[in-house]
């Protein structure tokens, strides 16, 4: 008896350690009940709601994090890696519920929820990946990708003798696969403008642009693919196609390059060109991959870090006087970090704005608004750029007395 008794023992201690192993290992999910504020300006309770539901999903995150790293493990940064996380609660919350909600005072509203939080991996959640998407407007891609498989002549409008190549194919595929919104390959190739999209594919950044503002794509990625026949190498009858994929991501918003890529895949077959499309579509289903971690790590950071926005002005007649606003702005704007003027030029001035958020979150918080010596209203957004249009308010103050007089 004493014998099972110990045995049991034994047992139940192992048991235990399982357990205690399966929830160590186990990515933490766990339900949170926090209360968020938001302010009422100019009368917008909906965006006053929004804010309060977002500063809610963050509590909520933030309570979660705090006990993750607790029962995990001490680092030393940990105040750096809070920040980071928290400038983007959303990708963690799986799910919330509205438990009430309304005015706390007129100037504010509240909003208590009860979440639903989840640590795991953003890159390997297929649901976290869609809300990333989903938060960055969830915006269109294009792919243009030229190609010369084995035995094919190239000449200057090869690409367009094809309704879609093998590497499109393959990574339009991929991509569909992580939800992105992909650009039917028919309809670029029904542009009239043939050699703007030769010159993106060869490279040029700007053609790649207004192609994809044409298309209302908010991401272009163009490149090129080519298979050959390996000599030297004897396979018994069976022929080695080589090919080799290279690619570049460009944000169409503002003209930057998001992310580059090459890869080369090898692929045996008795007919070479039948060979060279397999061996093509290895290679762009690896590049597929490696584009979209960079994509979506390059989209993460801009919530983890800072985002860059870029803002058009029109209204400032002088250097000077951009000078002044970018003063004004960066001390008046809530979630603005930096701002760096770039340019002045036919009274429209050009900044580039670091803020923990993204553009429609700018937009909404210089809509219809006083910044300095200007009243505000936001006559454009996208993803990563917002364009407004200032008056001083000395002028707005004229025409209104006009108004009254007459």
């Amino acid at each position: 008896m004493k014998k099972i008794f110990i045995l049991m023992t034994v047992i139940s201690i192992v048991m235990c350690g399982i357990v205690i192993g399966q929830n160590y290992n186990t990515s933490p999910t766990q339900q949170v009940q926090s209360i968020g504020v938001g302010g009422i300006m100019y009368n917008d309770v909906g965006a006053a709601r929004d804010r309060a539901i977002d500063d809610a999903l963050r509590k909520a995150v933030e309570q979660t994090l705090g006990t993750y790293i607790d029962a995990q493990t001490k680092v030393e940064n940990y105040m750096v890696v809070e920040d980071r996380i928290l400038n983007w609660s959303r990708g963690y919350v799986k799910n919330y519920q509205i438990l009430s909600e309304g005015k706390k005072t007129p100037e504010s509203y509240e909003v208590v929820i009860q979440a639903t939080v989840d640590m795991t991996n953003l890159a390997s959640d297929a649901n976290a990946v869609q809300n990333l998407l989903q938060s960055m407007g969830n915006p269109r891609l294009m792919i243009m990708i030229d190609e010369q498989n084995v035995g094919e002549v190239s000449t200057r409008y090869h690409y367009f003798q094809v309704n879609m190549t093998a590497s499109e194919t393959a990574m339009i595929n991929k991509f569909t696969e992580k939800q992105f919104v992909v650009v039917d390959p028919m309809t670029v190739r029904q542009n009239k403008e043939r050699d703007a999209i030769l010159s993106a594919i060869n490279g040029d950044t700007k053609a790649a642009k207004t192609i994809a503002n044409a298309l209302d794509a908010e991401v272009v990625i163009t490149g090129k693919a080519i298979a050959k026949v390996a000599t030297g190498i004897n396979l018994g009858g069976m022929k080695s196609c080589q090919a080799n994929i290279n690619a570049r991501v460009i944000d169409a918003d503002v003209g930057t390059i998001i992310a580059t890529g090459s890869k080369h895949a090898a692929y045996p077959h008795i007919d070479e060109v039948t060979g060279g499309t397999m061996a093509i579509e290895k290679a762009a289903n690896a590049l597929a991959d490696e584009l979209i971690t960079k994509i979506l790590e390059k989209w993460r950071s801009r919530f983890y870090d800072l985002n860059s926005v870029k803002l058009l002005i029109s209204g400032m007649n002088s250097f000077t006087e951009a000078s002044n606003f970018k003063n004004a702005l960066q001390f008046t704007a809530r979630g603005v970090k930096n701002v760096f003027q770039r340019n002045v030029s036919g009274g429209t001035a050009e900044y580039d704005i670091q803020i923990s958020g993204n553009a429609e979150q700018l937009a909404r918080e210089l809509d219809q608004r006083d910044i300095g010596d200007y009243y505000l209203t936001v006559s454009g957004a996208t993803a990563n750029k917002v364009t407004l249009k200032a008056v001083r308010k000395q002028a707005t103050e004229t025409i209104e007395t006009n108004d009254t007089e007459l």
